[in-house]
């Protein structure tokens, strides 16, 4: 089963795939919503249909020609059947899942065909009333034609041909030399027909992209591009509903004050942003870092017990004080302390864990710098708050 990368479409055909591809790098936000504009706008396909009916009605009462009614019938089968799978897509997006969308490609290039072959029959008629309607007609499919399929470019192309090249192509065999005028303007027009797709598609994704940046500037630190605190608390939100284990780590750098003071803030900037990529290396996917202001990071550890989470104190601590950073031709060597606390052995809440994971950090600051200590909760015999499992990794910043 093939399926379109980072949509929220599927097709089992390799050709569908390639149709439906929208051609320009595009993020995934942009890409499913590019792929969505597909399946919208059943009005625009009712709409069709109905003015297509039309023009074939009228054309039957002028001509009274059973190739008419043939093209009615047709009409009226293709719309119940491309209602049917709309109807069939929405139910399936509305259970949660991905719909399959062969059919309704399949019907959409079925449709402009019989629009097509209808347009090169009345343009053999010489019925200039006809030939007038069948040009608005096809004219009228066109444009939104371009508006609905603008976010696969080689379908919408597709299906403009499929419409408009039987129409010219009946007019120039009608024996009207003047007609060949078409031949000439077709290029010109599949080149607007192309820029106007691609432009609604260059907007589109400008504004998703503009939207995508505002949404990310909420959420991250400017400096460092890790979670701030807003970013934090959405991503903390819920976290403890699966009562699955969770740990809080609040880091603090020891010697970020002095190297910020002595080389500047420049400097000082770039050595967070190293700091946070150190940080962020260090721990698993899945696992959160966010700097929470100044020279405050806060980790969030998912699914370990309280001694791997020690493991990992260690190795955060490893990854920022081992190796000295160097920053513009200056080298600089700060360490990291640490407190955590971890759920369901030390809080039961999320602010809780976020308190007691403070507490153990300022009580590290305040005692030996470059370690770890866990906060937990209650004493086994005094029932007091209480600090314990130091890690026995000690590195002294030095500049």
């Amino acid at each position: 089963m093939a399926e379109i990368s980072r949509a929220d479409i599927r097709s089992r055909i390799g050709v569908v795939l390639w149709l439906l591809d929208p051609v320009i790098d595009a993020p995934k936000e942009a890409r499913t919503l590019l792929l969505g504009q597909l399946l919208s706008s059943p009005l625009a396909i009712i709409m069709g249909s109905v003015n297509s009916s039309l023009v074939t009605a009228i054309g039957f009462f002028r001509h009274d020609g059973n190739i008419f009614a043939v093209f009615v019938t047709l009409e009226l089968l293709m719309l119940t059947l491309r209602l049917m799978v709309m109807r069939y897509i929405s139910h399936v997006k509305a259970a949660g899942k991905l719909p399959f969308v062969d059919l309704s490609i399949l019907f959409s290039i079925l449709w402009c065909a019989l629009q097509g072959s209808f347009a090169f029959f009345i343009m053999q008629t010489g019925d200039t009333v006809l030939m007038v309607l069948s040009a608005t007609l096809i004219m009228g499919i066109i444009g939104p034609i371009c508006a609905r399929n603008f976010s696969a470019p080689r379908l919408a192309l597709l299906l403009v041909c499929l419409c408009d090249l039987p129409f010219k192509t009946g007019a120039v065999l009608s024996g009207d030399p003047w007609l060949f005028a078409l031949v000439i303007m077709t290029p010109p027009f599949f080149l607007g027909a192309m820029q106007v797709i691609l432009t609604f598609q260059k907007s589109l994704i400008s504004t998703l992209q503009a939207e995508n940046r505002n949404n990310f500037l909420a959420n991250h630190d400017a400096l460092t591009g890790l979670l701030n605190r807003q970013g934090l608390d959405a991503a903390l939100a819920g976290l403890l509903e699966n009562n699955s284990r969770v740990a809080i780590l609040g880091a603090d750098l020891d010697g970020f004050k002095q190297a910020n003071d002595e080389f500047g803030h420049l400097v000082g900037d770039k050595l967070l942003r190293e700091v946070g990529v150190r940080l962020a290396s260090s721990v698993r996917a899945g696992d959160l870092v966010a700097r929470i202001g100044g020279d405050e990071f806060l980790i969030v550890i998912k699914g370990l017990p309280p001694e791997d989470v020690m493991h990992i104190t260690e190795r955060l601590i490893a990854s920022v004080a081992e190796e000295p950073i160097e920053i513009d031709g200056i080298v600089v060597k700060v360490g990291v302390s640490i407190g955590y606390s971890c759920y369901p052995e030390d809080a039961k809440e999320i602010e809780q864990l976020r308190l007691f994971a403070d507490s153990a950090l300022y009580s590290v600051k305040r005692a030996v710098k470059g370690i770890a200590h866990r906060f937990i909760a209650f004493g086994e015999t005094t029932g007091r708050p209480r600090i314990a499992e130091t890690t026995d990794l000690v590195i002294e910043p030095t500049l």
